[in-house]
């Protein structure tokens, strides 16, 4: 009987302190964030395309997302923010095959580089507190800079080997983002954070080529233009470092 006794008072006093420390956070308010995140990056639209028939698919494969930001409210709930995000996608290189004429007599095989995408946004957010919860939402626009990959396809048609080359290049265009953030926090001056974004960017690609070599004989394209659409929905999680309050700064 003891021992239950000092079980259901251990028990107790120890939810009084969970509830007390759940009281303490929800009312000690703070200001600003900086937080750090890595997740999954998913390609949607036409930048996850592997249609044959599309000039613009971009055959984005899934891949890793990494982001950097900070915010502090101004007024009550609404704040701005700044945020920095890379993407690094794979390329699908069995549609890339698909997209060749094949027979039966020769064997393709393709290779490429990643995508990647870096871009810098800022813009208003919307933080609302749920006791030691809270949501940001957030809508962003800035520059985003992607690199194309250079694909590689080779085959064989008897001893004599084929291959097809196309160079990358790199390309800035305006970036627009939105996303929402959910925040649990631990202590004072730290929480832990899922977060759900999209972006999207739509670039033009310049002075492309490409080169197909025949045993001996190469044969290169004059330079021409691609627009592609980059457009990404993320998954990450993260923690965030708080501070600021209408007293001191941390």
């Amino acid at each position: 009987m003891k021992k239950l006794f000092v079980t259901v008072l251990a028990a107790g006093m120890t939810t009084t302190a969970f509830c007390q420390k759940t009281f303490i956070l929800s009312h000690q308010d703070k200001k600003g964030f900086f937080a750090v995140s890595a997740g999954a990056s998913l390609p949607v639209g036409r930048f996850a395309s592997c249609s044959p028939y599309d000039a613009q698919a971009c055959m984005a494969g899934q891949g890793l997302a990494f982001s950097i930001s900070a915010g502090y409210r101004v007024v009550g709930s609404v704040g701005l923010m700044i945020r920095g995000e890379q993407y690094r996608n794979t390329v699908n290189t069995s549609a890339m095959l698909n997209a060749r004429y094949r027979t039966n007599t020769n064997v393709w095989t393709a290779k490429a580089d990643n995508w990647s995408v870096m871009s810098v946004m800022a813009g208003p957010y919307v933080s609302i507190p749920m006791g030691r919860f809270s949501v940001d939402a957030r809508l962003l626009a800035g520059q985003a800079l992607a690199s194309l990959p250079n694909t590689t396809m080779v085959s064989n048609f008897g001893n004599t080997e084929l291959s097809v080359k196309t160079t990358g290049a790199t390309s800035t265009a305006l970036a627009l983002g939105s996303g929402l953030s959910l925040r649990y926090r631990l202590g004072r001056v730290t929480s832990v954070q899922l977060n759900a974004d999209y972006s999207r960017a739509d670039f033009t690609f310049t002075n492309l080529t490409s080169t197909a070599i025949t045993g001996s004989t190469r044969s290169e394209s004059s330079t021409y233009s691609s627009n592609r659409v980059v457009s990404v929905v993320s998954v990450s999680a993260g923690i965030a470092v708080l501070f600021g309050n209408n007293y001191r700064p941390f």
